[in-house]
């Protein structure tokens, strides 16, 4: 379905997790990000790019390579992708075999692809696509393999899987990493002075207050592991996500084990 349509971008948001796609038209490209995920939803993603298209080139951006935001590759073989350095080191077995999974779970007939990366963000920088200046963010921490971008006209932040106000953090990653992928990306909100935020999951962000309160809860969350657990009143409680803050806490727990054998060792 379509969460937003605006003149300069339309979200998209899956029956599934409440993923959300991106397409932002410039005057020389269309620009998709995360296509994603049910067969039908990416139809109707690749129907819109080229209802619009006229010519114009199309690339396609992941923010990272967990599975739900990168099973629609295979729709737009024409597109220039953009993806991290660590996406394109980073073996895609674990995801691929996660798509093929959710395939035959559902009787879902579709091509798994990896996408082939032609344009790989190694630092955080700024990338002219035409006219258009887009600042890749590398923020790990989620995931290794995370950026985020910031279409600079439009004060438009696309986060990924952050900035969520439907779910809390999931750290599968590194817990300090992502705290300071929290810090880039709340300091990106002022300096760019982000007008919209885009998370991986739930609802488009228009206010810059309630942008921040997001970005903090996950931020207090996290430095209160393991011993506590602090939870926004954004968050469902669900056993779903019981199970994701146990992981999250055990997660933390062990790399403090870690740590002090380390400590102990010299």
């Amino acid at each position: 379905m379509i969460q937003v349509r605006l003149q300069p971008f339309t979200i998209y948001e899956s029956a599934l997790m409440r993923t959300t796609s991106t397409l932002i038209e410039t005057n020389e490209s269309l620009i998709v990000i995360d296509p994603t995920w049910l067969p039908e939803e990416i139809a109707m993603i690749r129907r819109d790019v080229e209802l619009r298209r006229q010519g114009r080139k199309l690339y396609v951006i992941y923010t990272h390579q967990h599975y739900d935001h990168i099973i629609g590759a295979y729709a737009f073989p024409d597109a220039t992708v953009i993806a991290s350095q660590a996406f394109v080191e980073t073996d895609a077995s674990a995801q691929l075999d996660e798509i093929k999974s959710f395939y035959e779970q559902y009787y879902i007939d579709r091509p798994i692809v990896k996408p082939t990366v032609d344009i790989m963000i190694s630092e955080d920088g700024t990338l002219a696509l035409g006219s258009t200046p887009i600042t890749f963010l590398l923020t790990p921490g989620h995931e290794s393999t995370h950026m985020s971008l910031i279409i600079e006209p439009l004060r438009l932040l696309v986060c990924g899987d952050y900035g969520s106000n439907i779910e809390p953090p999931f750290i599968e990653h590194d817990a300090e990493a992502y705290l300071t992928s929290l810090q880039k990306l709340q300091a990106a909100i002022y300096e760019y002075e982000i007008r919209w935020l885009i998370p991986g999951h739930g609802d488009l962000c228009d206010d810059r207050s309630k942008m921040m309160e997001r970005l903090s809860a996950a931020e207090e969350y996290i430095l209160a592991l393991p011993e506590e657990r602090v939870w926004s009143p954004m968050w469902p409680e669900h056993a779903f996500f019981e199970r994701v803050h146990e992981r999250n806490r055990n997660y933390v727990e062990q790399r403090a084990r870690d740590r002090e054998s380390r400590r102990q060792d010299f």
